[in-house]
């Protein structure tokens, strides 16, 4: 049963050692809904608009709000501690994910799935644009002349920012607006997954991203650059890119494509959305920055990958 009690002033939440706000909200399309000054995070989009979240040690020091107890820790990304499901995986990658997750401790698994909407725009526009440089703004910019996913789809988003995606993007809420929120509502994941790919200029990628950050579906993940590039280098699996007109024939129980998510999606269960998550960070702090001496998989030869 979900909690339902309400934070009405000022409460801190308790996660596990080594945990930080700032390494959970980095990876995660949760930070797109937020402001930064400082150490505190201000929520200016969605749902409980004002909520302050400040940084602490192992915790997180929420202030000015009145949000549900289990959506404050959705956000936070402390409803479960990952490596509590360490043995959901199977045994070929126990420890490589034990070790991993170990050495990211201060990464966990912030999602918003109350603000399905807002974070449905903010994974689109992430296609073929860096994330932290362009969505950010592009974000606060447009949430500071609308409040709601609905009056966005009414303006021409063209005008306002300047990306590929922005062309596309007025057609897109409309179709998602029409064909996608009210499974949504409903949490049928399996509607929501061919909906979304039935939208021309939605792939895979923005699919199964929004199943983990809006419907914290964690055992799917967006196959991005760097989870491709840890499977392929550090853990050596084959496998294809999922394939979109694939995708809308086969779920992926009963697809014989072979591709990257199914292959991960069989080893790591509902730990992927936490594997892909820690990949992130993972590759663009140690593989692609060569830090290998600095690696935990390399260190207890987990790692496949040959730097020369």
């Amino acid at each position: 049963m979900k909690s339902i009690l309400r934070v009405k002033h000022t409460m801190n939440f308790k996660a596990w050692d080594g945990y930080s706000l700032s390494q959970t909200l980095y990876p995660s399309f949760t930070l797109s809904l937020l402001s930064k000054e400082g150490n505190t995070y201000t929520k200016r989009v969605g749902l409980c608009n004002g909520l302050k979240l400040v940084d602490s040690v192992n915790s997180v020091n929420v202030l000015n709000t009145q949000c549900r107890l289990d959506y404050l820790r959705e956000l936070c990304g402390i409803t479960e501690d990952p490596l509590n499901i360490v043995d959901e995986v199977d045994q070929k990658f126990n420890d490589l994910y034990y070790y991993l997750l170990t050495q990211w401790r201060g990464v966990g698994l912030s999602t918003a799935s109350n603000d399905f909407d807002h974070v449905f725009v903010s994974i689109f526009l992430s296609k073929r644009t860096s994330y932290h440089r362009n969505v950010l703004s592009w974000m606060s910019s447009l949430f500071k002349m609308v409040e709601s996913v609905d009056e966005l789809s009414e303006i021409d988003v063209k005008n306002l920012i300047r990306s590929p995606q922005a062309i596309e993007l007025n057609r897109v809420i409309r179709c998602y607006i029409d064909k996608v929120r009210y499974n949504v509502i409903r949490g049928n994941v399996d509607a929501v997954r061919l909906n979304l790919l039935e939208i021309k200029g939605v792939g895979p990628k923005v699919t199964y991203a929004f199943l983990l950050h809006a419907m914290r579906r964690t055992d799917f993940a967006p196959v991005d650059t760097h989870l491709m590039y840890f499977t392929t280098k550090v853990l050596a699996l084959r496998g294809l890119e999922p394939d979109k007109s694939v995708c809308l024939r086969y779920r992926c129980d009963c697809c014989k494509h072979q591709c990257i998510l199914g292959n991960l999606r069989s080893f790591f269960g509902r730990a992927l959305g936490y594997l892909q998550t820690v990949c992130y960070v993972h590759v663009k702090e140690f593989c692609k920055k060569v830090r290998c001496c600095e690696c935990v998989l390399k260190g207890r030869n987990l790692c496949k990958l040959q730097h020369f």
